[in-house]
């Protein structure tokens, strides 16, 4: 199973949350990013993982975590 987490994040704001989040190989894939929110699709046994991972990033990434939900099988 994997989890579907949305950001609200700035468009000039997701490359270096990208850089960032490259840091951790295979940990999480960035998947779209439309009307400023970004997609990020993470398996279920690293969702807590990512979320506490992604508490620490705010310090230099300004974005807000919108929502986390199951994801339906959709790339």
């Amino acid at each position: 199973m994997e989890y579907d987490v949305y950001l609200r994040i700035k468009s000039e704001d997701v490359h270096k949350l990208g850089y960032i989040l490259e840091v951790e190989d295979n940990f999480v894939n960035m998947r779209k990013y439309e009307n400023g929110l970004l997609r990020i699709l993470v398996p279920a046994d690293m969702l807590q993982e990512l979320l506490e991972f992604l508490e620490t990033v705010r310090k230099h990434v300004d974005f807000e975590v919108v929502e986390c939900r199951e994801n339906n099988g959709r790339i």
